[in-house]
């Protein structure tokens, strides 16, 4: 049974954000009605200490248990449709996997579009995923993750990694990832009205503002990671809502993970909006919490 939080949530988002950004073709006033959003968090442990640093050129923020000497990285590109972010809701997420697992965090600040559009976001996440290797941390130490249009730069930037020889990280957790910017999901169709937080307009808006221009190909692995090889890919995990436009990305990936051997568990769940994880109001996010602590415990053990 879904909650009632959850169905709380998804009105507030479809009669607000959603309703106030469809069809907006403005991307300060997408900024502007996401920066309302990220006020609804509450405060992180006093456990945690934040701190930022430059890392291959960029500014990161930092998340990690005060007094920790923790060598486990984890490496996570937020979401934001490629061209806002929430740094508030972000980090309070991060924070409550940083402290149970005693994780570095790792926040890139990546430039956002349609300023700096493809590739420089990817660019610059991939830069630091090697300056974490050339500092001589051990792959194995590293977790990678993402939401959303971080999920899509997270998997880009392994598939790079791996075109280029690079090791691979520990495990790979993925909240709402976009794959395919080809919408060739049915998920797309179906779910169009269901979505309570996009409509298909302004993603598409927002894909158009990544991409920077109309020659594009939307197959290109760096753009669609759907369409990668992830042959001798580390585990992952995947959680969806079954009412996003992007649930299909999702169900794909794991299913094509699977098809290549890669250990993939996808979780599916009811009506929840898009990276509903990053939503701690929810009983739900809560549920999932402990599922990727679970996950990335049983894989850190392994190193």
């Amino acid at each position: 049974m879904i909650s009632w939080q959850a169905k709380a949530l998804n009105l507030f988002l479809k009669q607000t954000v959603k309703r106030s950004i469809e069809n907006t073709k403005d991307v300060n006033k997408l900024r502007f009605q996401m920066l309302a959003l990220d006020k609804f968090v509450f405060g992180t442990s006093a456990n945690i200490q934040h701190s930022q640093s430059v890392r291959a050129g960029t500014l990161c923020d930092e998340i990690q248990l005060k007094f920790s000497n923790t060598k486990k990285k984890l490496l996570y590109v937020h979401g934001g449709a490629f061209v806002f972010k929430t740094p508030a809701i972000h980090n309070n997420f991060i924070a409550r996997l940083a402290e149970p697992l005693d994780l570095h965090a790792i926040i890139p600040d990546y430039p956002l579009a349609p300023e700096q559009p493809f590739p420089a976001a990817l660019d610059c996440c991939y830069d630091i995923y090697l300056s974490l290797l050339d500092a001589g941390t051990l792959p194995e130490d590293i977790i990678v993750a993402g939401d959303s249009a971080g999920g899509n730069i997270a998997l880009s930037l392994l598939l790079r990694a791996k075109r280029n020889g690079l090791p691979m990280p520990s495990c790979c957790v993925l909240l709402s990832p976009v794959a395919d910017m080809t919408q060739s999901g049915m998920s797309s169709v179906e779910n169009r009205y269901s979505d309570a937080l996009f409509s298909l307009e302004v993603m598409l808006h927002c894909r158009n503002w990544y991409l920077g221009g109309d020659n594009t190909d939307l197959h290109n692995d760096e753009i669609s990671p759907l369409f990668g090889d992830f042959t001798g890919f580390p585990p992952f995990m995947f959680h969806v809502g079954s009412t996003e436009l992007m649930r299909d990305d999702s169900t794909r990936l794991a299913e094509f993970m699977q098809a290549k051997g890669v250990d993939a568990h996808l979780q599916i769940w009811r009506q929840m909006p898009h990276v509903f994880p990053l939503f701690e109001q929810l009983p739900e996010s809560k549920a999932a919490l402990i599922q990727i602590i679970d996950f990335i415990k049983k894989h850190q053990n392994k190193s």
